[in-house]
Order: C-alpha cells, then structure tokens, then sequence
C-alpha cells in the first residue's frame, strides 16, 4: 500500500463520537481531530508568546493523530475506557498493538516518526503531549457547550466534570497562560 492508498482510508471520517449519547450534533473522530490540533496551535501560540519553549510542529502533529487508533478501535465510550485502571491499561496496551497497522503504506521512516509521535501523547511526558491533552479536554469543552446551547442537557455534567479538570490543571506552562484562556 503507497502513501495515496494510505490516504484515501477516511475511516476517521465516518467514526461518530459519543455514538451512545443523544446528539444535536454528531462529530466523528476527523472532525475532533481538526479542532484538537487548531487549539493545540492556540495554545502554543500563546505559550510563544510567554517565551515558553514548546515544538510547534511536533505538537499539532501529534493533535491530528492522538486518536488514529480509532480507526480499528472506534471511539470507546469514556465510562468504559476510564471504569477502571486495568480497563484503560488494557485498551492502550491493544492500541499499542494496532497502531503500526493504521500507519501502513507510509514510508517506514514516517510511519515509525508517528508511531513514536503517538506513543510520546499517550505517555504525557512531554509539554507538547500535556498542550495535546488540555487542546482535546477543550474541544470536548466546546462539543458540550454547543450540545447544551441546543438544549441538550445530557452533556452539562460532562461540561462542569471537562472545566473542573482544566481549570485544576497546575502544569507551570498551563498557569502562565490560563487566564487568556478561561
């Protein structure tokens, strides 16, 4: 498989999240994507411009493809994924397994940068994998605020439990920019 074939695979396209939940709005995983790599830019622009050193590029690389294993995988609801340690010890460990098959076709040296790219977000080591992290609690910050706008009251709860978590954060690089943010 080349690297057209590669691409022409939209499967995140067409996996809907929160596909269990009534919707106003569907979003699938591309959708999510788009939106998690425009705050990650946000973010790091702001982190920039407080002369905090932080890899652009690495980051909004690693925002488009945080949840490229759902392509095999689906968008695993969150009660699930978080029920227990084990469970979401368990679902990252099969991740792991499958994620040099959704980089397939891609020649080996990008396809092993992705990989590692993928692996780096998932550890959370790193500033640019913490800004990937806060860029996806606020796009589900935004999908909640949109869904209840419209009246839907099934995602208030996960609104307040999303902000709860953002605005405790206390990563050094996130207090120095939090207050331009919420």
């Amino acid at each position: 498989m080349g690297i057209l074939k590669h691409i022409e695979d939209r499967s995140l396209a067409h996996i809907t999240r929160f596909s269990a939940s009534p919707q106003h709005f569907e979003e699938s995983v591309a959708d999510h994507s788009f939106f998690v790599a425009y705050i990650t830019s946000l973010i790091c622009l702001l982190l920039r411009e407080k002369n905090i050193a932080v890899d652009y590029e690495k980051a909004i690389t690693m925002a488009l493809i945080h949840d490229m294993e759902e392509r095999f995988s689906g968008d695993i609801l969150s009660p699930f994924k978080h029920h227990s340690k084990e469970v979401n010890e368990a679902i990252r460990k099969v991740n792991q397994g499958l994620i040099a098959e959704v980089f397939n076709g891609l020649p080996e040296n990008i396809k092993n940068h992705y990989i590692s790219l993928w692996n780096e977000e998932g550890e959370q080591k790193s500033i640019e994998a913490q800004v990937v992290k806060t860029a996806d609690r606020m796009s589900l910050l935004a999908k909640c605020r949109e869904e209840i706008a419209a009246g839907n009251e099934f995602f208030k709860a996960i609104y307040e439990n999303e902000y709860k978590k953002l605005a405790e954060n206390q990563a050094d690089w996130w207090q120095k920019i939090q207050s331009n943010v919420i």
